[in-house]
């Protein structure tokens, strides 16, 4: 509903109002993608440093996607920071950085590769996975409304266009980042490390669940004959 009337608020105030300060640039449409995207890369970050979780470098991929999003909606170097992280977050410093943090996720990802394809392959199975596809469509359309400088107050489309896809975003994330045994244990089992599996049981625990075998009973024979065979055992 908060999403909703900010749309129908930017859409009055624009197209009514005429007040386009809300599009321009550092404005507030602006901060309020910022702030969105920074909560949900949060939401997605911490899980995966104070869970166990059979997923966490999936977490991990989806927060540095959302750091790259802030990098990309903040102008840096505009801002009254030291010179440091304006290099870091800005320019070269920023895509040699966004470039190195998701090699190095995918080159641990490659050492238990058949687990993360499973697991890549659950989500995007599952209705998250649907709305992350639908946020990145829809950020996509953000880019084609920046160039349609022939429609009326056409960056307010892209702003509200990128908005939604934060807003998806920040929907899986707070689903997503909930700790769920038995999700995990659903979507993942295909994947379960077997040498770790066989680690942690004890030697005593059978493979397979067993009943108390009983004296056999022939089907045809008499009550007292049942009782004997109750008694033998």
């Amino acid at each position: 509903m908060i999403y909703l009337g900010l749309v129908f608020w930017s859409g009055y105030s624009v197209y009514v109002l005429n007040e386009t300060s809300i599009y321009v640039e550092n404005g507030i449409l602006e901060n309020i993608q910022v702030f969105t995207i920074t909560i949900a890369g949060l939401l997605l970050f911490l899980p995966a440093i104070n869970q166990k979780r059979t997923d966490k470098l999936v977490l991990l991929f989806f927060a540095f996607l959302c750091l790259s999003f802030v990098l990309r909606e903040v102008d840096v170097e505009d801002l009254s920071i030291p010179d440091v992280l304006k290099s870091v977050g800005s320019g070269a410093g920023r895509n040699i950085i966004l470039v190195a943090g998701f090699i190095t996720i995918f080159s641990f990802a490659m050492f238990n590769v058949t687990h993360y394809k499973n697991v890549v392959r659950s989500f995007f199975a599952s209705q998250k996975g649907a709305w992350i596809l639908m946020a990145g469509i829809l950020i996509c359309f953000g880019e084609v409304f920046e160039s349609m400088k022939y429609v009326p107050h056409h960056v307010l489309l892209e702003e509200l266009s990128e908005l939604s896809g934060y807003v998806l975003i920040l929907l899986v994330a707070f689903t997503y980042s909930k700790k769920s045994t038995e999700r995990h244990f659903r979507e993942y089992s295909e994947s379960v490390d077997p040498l770790a599996y066989a680690k942690n049981t004890p030697l005593n625990t059978p493979l397979f669940p067993t009943a108390e075998l009983g004296r056999y009973t022939p089907p045809n024979s008499s009550p007292n004959t049942r009782q004997k065979a109750d008694g033998l055992k």
